[in-house]
């Protein structure tokens, strides 16, 4: 993201700030969605009753939080809200389907190798849309981050090879969909900075729950799940988007796509921590490289900006 050509060294300041809180609301976001791995772990049931219950409990912890921060204000906006909001809502509505439905009908490993390519798509799409032209830095570390990714998926594929695996040409579409929406969603809120983020995600979450709602059994779900996807819901589906989107919305796509791929390699750590499933060793070089990537790339910007 580019500085402004402005003097002012209040305007500076203000524009480093705002970029230093997008990269940490970004990384936050990652740190929100690799949670997801420990709850699918602890969570007995399928994934279109989860989808409801996550989307569901996420709404309600939004709304509250709207509530209390907004008081009426917050629903009058969104019953006055015109198409950019809409169009968020449904966008990131149908990313979450479509990520749940790509994991089932394909491998985890070609989801994710095929989301790689956020950083490229959000980065062609700001191009097209917004005149946003990504840094050669940003498309570089993109690229090694994806290398990254693709060195930790390799066993999957391995094992996909074998038949352990349903490698199928919808679930892939379905991946292929997911990261343009994800692309999309990067873009337009980086459009429209003002959008009410908490509202949206909320709206979002809703969506989604009733989408899925026809294909899940809600009320088969035990205590024991139901005190998780409690957490589930508010932690991934509410706090990471929301945090995400207002990342998004202070740096340039292609930046925002790539810090959210820290997300990859957290989500085995806390499943090694906590469960004590040790990493593959592609995991850990994959891993590795990334973290590697993210942190040179956002400590050379820094130094960059300083130098202005």
């Amino acid at each position: 993201m580019s500085l402004p050509l402005a003097t002012d060294p209040a305007a500076l300041l203000g524009a480093r700030w705002q970029r230093h809180l997008g990269i940490l609301f970004v990384l936050g976001a990652a740190l929100a969605w690799s949670s997801a791995g420990f709850f699918t772990r602890v969570v007995h049931t399928d994934l279109w009753t989860m989808l409801v219950w996550r989307g569901g409990l996420g709404s309600v912890a939004l709304f509250v939080f709207m509530t209390l921060r907004d008081g009426r204000d917050g629903w009058r906006a969104i019953r006055a809200a015109k198409a950019p909001y809409w169009i968020a809502v449904v966008l990131t509505a149908f990313a979450m389907l479509v990520f749940i439905a790509a994991l089932s009908l394909t491998s985890v490993a070609k989801v994710s190798l095929i989301y790689a390519a956020v950083p490229f798509a959000a980065a062609c799409l700001a191009y097209v849309m917004l005149g946003e032209r990504p840094s050669p830095a940003a498309l570089l570390a993109s690229l090694i981050a994806a290398i990254g990714i693709a060195i930790m998926m390799a066993p999957s594929f391995a094992a996909g090879s074998t038949g352990a695996f349903d490698h199928t040409l919808s679930g892939d579409a379905l991946a292929l969909l997911m990261t343009l929406l994800m692309a999309l969603i990067t873009v337009h809120v980086r459009r429209w900075p003002d959008l009410p983020m908490v509202s949206v995600g909320a709206c979002a979450c809703l969506l989604t729950a009733l989408m899925a709602l026809p294909f899940a059994t809600p009320l088969s779900v035990s205590a024991h799940d139901v005190i998780w996807l409690s957490l589930f819901g508010p932690i991934t589906s509410g706090i990471g988007f929301v945090l995400y989107a207002k990342g998004a919305q202070r740096l340039a796509a292609s930046e925002a796509a790539l810090l959210g791929a820290v997300e990859t390699p957290l989500g085995p750590l806390w499943v090694w921590l906590i469960f004590g499933e040790v990493p593959t060793a592609a995991t850990l070089l994959g891993g590795a490289l990334i973290f590697i990537t993210l942190l040179v790339y956002v400590w050379r910007e820094s130094a960059r900006e300083h130098s202005l």
